[in-house]
């Protein structure tokens, strides 16, 4: 079993280039069944890449998994095919990152340009990251937005409850009613959130002070087995989320936050939005 893989990002989130070591290369369809399910439609020409740390974002958390390339660092090897990721993400047991991709041009055997112990540079696809990036943070200013106006009366008592912060699927849900009607305040509170341009800070917080100080802890969270201090991101001034996605510096660089919909079902009421 590889060893954990170290999430560079979750300390690091500005990098867009990095080396890292080979831990080890597989085909897909020698992976464990709950593994090689996690890829859709995995053919022949699909590998699974581990390695000892990653700059790449693991999909989880409502935010999409980055996407880039893997390469050989050694100028010896300059003219050897690249590997495409498409998808990260976390095994079904263990902690060895699956970064999930296919060599170009097609090398055959994935072993063969890649070995345990190789240096590799990792270059994620900055565009996609600046955009989920503004997307997961305008997601937790929306959900602020929405906290406070409950605590201002203007809205009922609300229970935050899950959010996706996928590029055509962005949205916040809370347990409670949200009348159609209120989306012209949600609105202005979350420009009104935008144009402080808060600062976004990361902090590793122990599990009490997090339950006591962040926003959207939903029942039965916890930290993530190994670890005692919990991630959060905090928006300063306005709120805290126990979070491990990535995120802008500060509140102003997520651009224009647009409520689009209130959406509401059993009780539940979803709340979509983009940025623009």
């Amino acid at each position: 079993m590889a060893a954990r893989t170290k999430l560079v990002y979750q300390q690091h989130g500005e990098l867009r280039k990095y080396l890292s070591k080979v831990l080890s290369i597989s085909p897909v369809s020698t992976l464990p069944e709950a593994d090689q399910s996690l890829l859709k439609n995995p053919s022949e020409e699909d590998y699974a890449l581990i390695t000892d740390e990653t700059i790449f974002y693991v999909q989880g958390g409502g935010q999409p998994s980055d996407i880039g390339t893997i390469e050989p660092a050694s100028s010896e090897t300059e003219s050897a095919p690249v590997f495409e990721v498409s998808s990260v993400r976390h095994p079904a047991t263990g902690g060895a990152i699956l970064h999930f991709g296919r060599f170009k041009p097609n090398a055959g055997a994935g072993s063969s340009v890649f070995q345990v112990g190789n240096e590799v540079q990792q270059t994620i696809d900055a565009e996609k990251r600046d955009l989920f990036s503004r997307l997961h943070t305008a997601g937790h200013i929306l959900g602020l937005a929405i906290n406070a106006l409950s605590r201002e009366g203007v809205l009922p008592a609300l229970i935050e409850s899950k959010a996706s912060h996928y590029p055509d699927s962005a949205a916040v849900e809370f347990g409670g009613v949200i009348e159609g009607k209120h989306k012209d305040a949600i609105q202005a509170k979350t420009d009104e959130f935008v144009k402080r341009a808060s600062k976004v800070l990361i902090h590793w917080w122990p599990m009490e002070r997090l339950l006591k100080d962040c926003t959207g802890v939903t029942e039965g969270f916890e930290i993530p087995d190994g670890e005692e201090l919990g991630r959060v991101v905090e928006m300063e001034g306005l709120g805290a989320y126990p979070c491990g996605g990535t995120h802008v510096e500060h509140c102003g660089l997520v651009g224009k936050i647009e409520v689009r919909k209130i959406a509401r079902s059993k009780g539940v009421s979803r709340v979509s939005y983009k940025v623009s």
